[in-house]
C-alpha cells in the first residue's frame, strides 16, 4: 500500500475542459506542487475512453462544457461501476450562481468557482485524495485481516486433525514411540512457527490499526466514527477544534442530534440500513452545528459504511467539511454590494438635493431682486413726493419691505451654504491676511449701527498684527452673525466686546455681550439647526435657527472650534479658536480692500435683517 505522500503526488488527476483559459495555469501549478500525473481532455466525447484507458484518482470537470453539460457527464461517469468511487470536483467558469444541490445529486463531491484560489484548489484536492486514501487503506487492511484469520483457522483444523492422528498412532503403535516423538517435535516446531506467524500478523494488524488511528486523528478535516447502535467510537482533533466538544462530552448520536440537524438521519434504522447497503459515501448536505463557545459553524457532511468491528457492530464514518468562512465571505460580499448600492443612492440623493436647492435659490433670488429694484425705484420717486402732513414717514413701508427682502436673502444664502456643506461642495478660499486688521475693520463697520441701538462696542487685542491663512469673506460672515445675535439679545445701555488673543499656534476670538444670556439647558443645542432660544411671540427680532449652525460649520472648515459660555442675565460669550497656518506660494499679499469693499453695507443689512428697527 502506498504511503499518503506518494499517493498524493503520484495520483492520476484528469481535467475535463473546453476553452477553460485557466486550465493550463492550473496544470502548471499542480505540477509545481508535485502532482506529476495530470492529464487534460478538451473534448468531452473522448472522456469515457480516456478514463477507461487509465482510471484516474480524481476528476476535475468544467461545468460549462459546450458539447455536453458537466452535470450530465458526471452522471454518465457515475453509472460505470469502475468509476463510482472516483472523486469528482466541478469548476464553475461562468458568472452565474452554481447549483450546489444538483452537484451532489449527480454524484459530485465538491466544487470550485473562478477566479481560482490555487491554494484552495490544492486543499480541496488533498482533502478528497486523503479520504480516498483512507478508504482504500481500510479496505486493504480489512482484506488482509480476513485472509489471515481464514488461514489460521484452516491451519488450526489441520493441526487438530494431525494431533488426533498422532494420539491414535501412539495408542496403536506403542513400539514406534521414538518415531512418533520425533514427528511430534516436528509438528511442534510447525505449530510454533504458525503461532509466531500469527503473532506477527496480529502485530502487523495492530500497527496498521495504529497508523489508521493516527491518520484519522491528524486528518485536517473533522471525522467521527460511530456504530449503528448510536454510540460514538471516536472523534478526531479537527472535530474537537471546530465544535469545542470531546468524546466524553457527547458520547452518543442522539445527543449530537441536539447540536445539529445533520445527525437526525443516523437516528433512523432505515437510513442506517440504506447507508450500510450503499457502496459509496452519502452526501448529507449542508447543516449548521452549534459549537461549545456558542458560535455557529456551517459544514457539509458526508457519511459512509467502513466495516464491522470484532464485537459484530457495524462501523460508520462521518466527515464534515467546514464551510463557515466561505459562507461568511459570501455574506460579506453580499453586504458590500448592498452598501455600495446604498452609497450610490445616497450620492444620488445628495446630487438631486443640491441641484434642487441650487434651482430654488435662483428662483427665489430672481423675484427678490426684482422686488428690491422696484423698491429702490419707489424710493427715488418718493424723494419728489411732498406730503401735507410732515409727520408722516414716507419711507416707513419701503424700509420694512427692504428689511424683509434682506431677511429672505439671508435665509436663502444660509440654506444654500448649509446644503453645500452637507454635500461636500462648499469650499473656502484662503489667503494670507492680517486677521487682526480684518476683524477690526469688520467690527468698526457695524459700530454706528450698534451705537444707534444704544449699545457700546469695544474692540481689544493683545497683538497688533497676525498674518495667517483664512477666508476673509467667511470670517466676515462668522463675526457679523455672532454680532447680530449679541445685538438681538442685549438691551439698550448694554456692552458688546470683541477681543483677540494671540496663542502662538492659533488665534482666539472672543465676542462677549451683557445681554439676557442663554439658559443652561439650551447651551448644548445652541449650534444645532433650527434651534431658537427665544420662541415667544413678543420678541423684537426674527430668526431661522440655522445661523449659529452655519457659523460652527464655517469655523470647522478653517480647522477651528467654537464654544459658548452664558448665564441668565449675565450675558453670553462666544470663543473661537482658529489654527495658525499660511498658504504656500501665494504671489502677493491679499488686500483688506478685497474683503471689506463697497458691498459691506449690504452684507451688514443682510446679517442684521432679523433685528427690528
Amino acid at each position: 500500500m502506498k504511503n499518503l505522500e506518494n499517493f498524493f503526488y503520484k495520483a492520476n488527476i484528469l481535467i475535463v475542459h473546453e476553452y477553460f483559459e485557466d486550465s493550463r495555469v492550473l496544470i502548471k501549478f499542480l505540477n509545481y506542487r508535485g502532482y506529476i500525473n495530470i492529464k487534460s481532455v478538451k473534448k468531452s466525447e473522448s472522456i469515457i475512453k480516456s478514463i477507461k484507458e487509465n482510471i484516474p484518482d480524481m476528476i476535475l470537470i468544467n461545468i460549462n462544457l459546450e458539447t455536453i453539460n458537466g452535470y450530465e457527464l458526471c452522471e454518465v461517469i457515475r453509472k460505470d461501476e469502475d468509476l463510482i468511487d472516483v472523486p469528482i470536483i466541478f469548476i464553475n467558469t461562468g458568472g452565474e450562481a452554481i447549483d450546489r444541490n444538483k452537484i451532489y445529486i449527480v454524484g459530485g463531491n465538491d466544487y470550485l468557482s473562478t477566479p481560482l484560489e490555487y491554494e484552495e484548489v490544492i486543499n480541496r484536492i488533498e482533502m478528497h485524495l486523503r479520504i480516498k486514501f483512507m478508504e482504500q487503506k481500510i479496505k486493504f487492511h480489512k482484506g488482509d485481516y480476513d485472509t489471515a484469520d481464514t488461514e489460521l483457522k484452516s491451519w488450526n483444523r489441520v493441526l487438530l486433525k494431525r494431533n488426533s492422528d498422532l494420539v491414535n498412532e501412539v495408542i496403536e503403535k506403542d513400539n514406534q514411540l521414538d518415531e512418533i516423538t520425533f514427528e511430534l517435535k516436528e509438528f511442534n516446531i510447525i505449530l510454533e512457527e504458525e503461532m509466531n506467524e500469527r503473532t506477527r500478523t496480529e502485530e502487523a494488524l495492530k500497527e496498521s490499526e495504529r497508523q489508521l488511528r493516527h491518520s484519522i486523528e491528524e486528518a485536517p478535516v473533522p471525522i467521527m466514527l460511530y456504530t449503528e447502535d448510536g454510540f460514538v467510537k471516536k472523534i478526531n482533533r479537527s472535530w474537537s477544534d471546530i465544535t469545542g466538544y470531546k468524546l466524553e462530552d457527547i458520547p452518543t448520536i442522539s445527543e449530537w442530534a441536539n447540536i445539529s440537524e445533520a445527525f437526525k438521519e443516523e437516528l433512523s434504522s432505515t437510513n442506517i440500513k440504506k447507508l450500510f447497503n450503499s457502496e459509496k459515501r452519502q452526501n448529507n448536505g449542508e447543516f449548521s452545528i452549534s459549537a461549545h463557545d456558542g458560535s455557529i459553524r456551517i459544514c457539509n457532511f458526508y457519511s459512509a459504511y467502513i466495516g464491522d468491528l470484532e464485537d459484530g457492530h457495524k462501523l460508520f464514518m462521518k466527515v464534515a467539511i467546514d464551510l463557515t468562512e466561505k459562507k461568511h465571505m459570501e455574506e460579506l460580499q453580499k453586504s458590500v454590494e448592498e452598501e455600495r448600492k446604498k452609497l450610490y443612492e445616497i450620492k444620488e440623493y445628495d446630487r438631486i438635493r443640491t441641484e434642487f436647492f441650487s434651482n430654488i435659490s435662483h428662483e427665489l433670488r430672481t423675484p427678490i431682486s426684482v422686488i428690491f429694484s422696484a423698491l429702490q425705484m419707489h424710493e427715488l420717486r418718493l424723494k419728489d413726493c411732498i406730503f401735507e402732513n410732515k409727520s408722516i414717514d414716507k419711507y416707513k413701508y419701503t424700509k420694512i419691505m427692504k428689511q424683509n427682502c434682506y431677511r429672505i436673502l439671508r435665509l436663502i444664502n444660509n440654506i444654500i451654504d448649509i446644503t453645500k456643506i452637507d454635500s461636500g461642495y462648499f469650499n473656502i478660499n484662503e489667503h494670507n491676511i492680517d486677521i487682526i486688521a480684518l476683524i477690526e475693520n469688520i467690527t468698526l463697520s457695524v459700530a454706528d449701527y450698534i451705537e444707534n441701538k444704544g449699545l457700546s462696542l469695544i474692540f481689544d487685542t493683545n497683538v497688533e498684527e497676525k498674518i495667517m491663512s483664512c477666508d476673509p469673506e467667511k470670517i466676515e460672515r462668522i463675526i457679523l452673525n455672532i454680532l447680530s445675535n449679541a445685538v438681538k439679545f442685549t438691551s439698550s445701555g448694554g456692552k458688546i466686546t470683541v477681543s483677540i488673543e494671540d496663542c502662538y499656534d492659533r488665534i482666539c476670538i472672543k465676542i462677549k455681550d451683557t445681554g439676557r444670556g442663554i439658559p443652561q439647558d439650551k447651551l448644548n443645542s445652541i449650534f444645532e439647526r433650527f434651534i431658537q432660544v427665544d420662541k415667544s411671540l413678543a420678541r423684537d427680532h426674527e430668526g431661522s435657527g440655522i445661523g449659529l449652525s452655519l457659523v460652527k460649520s464655517l469655523v470647522e472648515l478653517h480647522g477651528g472650534i467654537i464654544s459658548v459660555k452664558s448665564k441668565i442675565n449675565c450675558g453670553t460669550e462666544f470663543v473661537i479658536y482658529i489654527p495658525y497656518k499660511l498658504v504656500k506660494n501665494e504671489e502677493e499679499e491679499y488686500s483688506l480692500c478685497s474683503s471689506i469693499g463697497g458691498d459691506c453695507i449690504e452684507k451688514i443689512n443682510i446679517e442684521f435683517s432679523d433685528i427690528y428697527n
